[in-house]
């Protein structure tokens, strides 16, 4: 359980230390604001692949299962945005997802205890 909350920390962090860097000196070209942007791709990746150990090694947790439906709902309703793009505030509001399933999943990771 130590490796996954590592790993999450890190997949987290690497976005938030990225931007802070880039505010920090002032990089006007947008370079490090970019890779903070980029990296959470990872971060997502990561996430999901953490949520996937974690599913199978408790499979009885009702919040996992919660997890991966939206994490699925989320998926689809991307790549159905264009044919229902009729309606302007919706495809905007899959922008909030990915990070409040990431707050989600890290809350879930660090209330289990070390082993």
């Amino acid at each position: 359980m130590k490796t996954i909350k590592f790993l999450n920390t890190i997949a987290i962090g690497i976005p938030i230390i990225l931007a802070t860097i880039g505010y920090i000196i002032n990089d006007i070209s947008g370079n490090y604001y970019g890779y903070a942007l980029f990296s959470t791709i990872l971060t997502g990746l990561i996430q999901i692949i953490l949520g996937i150990i974690l599913l199978f090694k408790f499979k009885n947790n009702i919040h996992y299962k919660i997890y991966f439906a939206n994490v699925i709902i989320f998926f689809a309703l991307w790549i159905w945005s264009p044919i229902i793009n009729k309606i302007d505030y919706f495809t905007y509001t899959l922008i909030y997802i990915p990070p409040i399933l990431a707050i989600y999943l890290s809350i879930m990771i660090y209330k289990i205890p070390n082993k």
